[in-house]
């Protein structure tokens, strides 16, 4: 029983849960970051999170404890532990990796976005918007290809 236990434990260790909002989900420009190291998709699900788009082009997702957050679609994948480097590598500031929250509870690392980004949006800064209500950046896409 207890060389099934430690085999687990190993197999957890050796990957890494991790949850996309924006630009890595499926069908969208940069998830050939995940697939091409080796990341398997495993499941979508909401994230409670507050979310802006820096300068429209990029999702960012802040935690917030005030009640202003909403869930949002996100999609978790996993990536084999030795290949988090490699993807760390191609994350832009002001996007960084975080622990979120789930909205069943749960919480594996994901993509965060600086406060600094949130502040801008509260302040109404012209570069970016909060999406929140839309629930989704591929719902943001949507609205912005419409005439």
């Amino acid at each position: 029983m207890a060389a099934a236990a430690a085999g687990r434990m190993a197999a957890r260790a050796s990957t890494l849960q991790l949850a996309v909002c924006g630009l890595h989900l499926r069908g969208q420009p940069l998830n050939w970051q995940l697939t091409d190291l080796q990341s398997k998709f495993v499941r979508e699900c909401k994230l409670i999170a507050f979310t802006d788009a820096a300068g429209k082009t990029k999702p960012g997702m802040v935690t917030v404890t005030d009640g202003s957050g909403a869930a949002v679609h996100l999609e978790v994948w996993e990536m084999p532990i030795e290949n988090f480097g490699h993807f760390m590598l191609q994350v832009p500031p002001p996007l960084g990796i975080g622990t979120v929250k789930l909205g069943d509870g749960g919480s594996v690392k994901g993509f965060i976005c600086e406060g600094w980004v949130a502040e801008s949006c509260k302040a109404g800064a012209s570069n970016t918007e909060d999406i929140t209500h839309l629930g989704s950046w591929l719902k943001y896409i949507e609205r912005q290809q419409q005439p």
